[in-house]
């Protein structure tokens, strides 16, 4: 379950680094947004056992640490701004 649940959290960070810079910053600014959705969806996908629902949460929690990492690395964009973090990537925005 961990294993599948590490693979959810790379398929995440994957899409981010697909993503535009403009579309990246949305997904990492909404984090419990994206958690909610992130787990809706896995949970749906992975119904019916309980090791299935099991892998869903365990996603779901390796989701969410990539999610703020990423606000960590990158900053996001606050109420009154950007917000830089430890590398400031304002110039991409």
């Amino acid at each position: 379950m961990l294993e599948m649940g590490v693979v959810v959290g790379l398929g995440l960070l994957v899409m981010l680094v697909k993503m535009s810079w403009k579309w990246r910053m949305r997904v990492i600014s909404n984090p419990l947004v994206t958690d909610v959705i992130v787990l809706v969806g896995l949970t749906l996908v992975h119904w019916g056992t309980f090791s299935g629902v099991m892998v869903a949460a365990v996603g779901a929690l390796f989701c969410s640490i990539v999610l703020s990492i990423a606000r960590k690395c990158v900053g996001y964009i606050g109420p009154n701004g950007y917000v830089p973090g430890l590398w400031n990537v304002e110039e991409k925005l």
